[in-house]
């Protein structure tokens, strides 16, 4: 009989033992919701950033009048879309000589 209950106790501790490594990885596994919060709240704040950025830019490009003679020539000469060759001569300031080493470059 005591042979028995040794075998429980072993059997229970053996069992309390494996619990208590349940636990242990659970709480290391845990997410500090804090961090999370702020991390989530980081990139929100970098990605507004970024588009507010983007908007500027496009203003800024929209701004930027371009030939047509400029554009037809990039169209003809570069094989572009006119918004393509539009866009390009308005990054460069249409400056033709730019938006050509630049279309050759990339």
């Amino acid at each position: 009989m005591a042979d028995a209950d040794s075998k429980a106790d072993k059997a229970a501790k053996r069992e309390a033992d494996q619990l208590a490594e349940v636990d242990k990885y659970v709480e290391e596994a845990k997410v500090d919701v804090g961090k999370a919060e702020q991390a989530l709240s980081s990139i929100k704040d970098d990605f507004a950033k970024e588009l507010e950025a983007t908007k500027k830019r496009e203003r800024e490009l929209a701004k930027v009048k371009v030939s047509k003679e400029n554009v037809e020539f990039l169209q003809k000469e570069m094989e572009l879309s006119h918004d393509e060759a539009e866009r390009v001569l308005k990054i460069h300031k249409d400056d033709v000589h730019a938006a050509v080493h630049k279309l050759l470059a990339s």
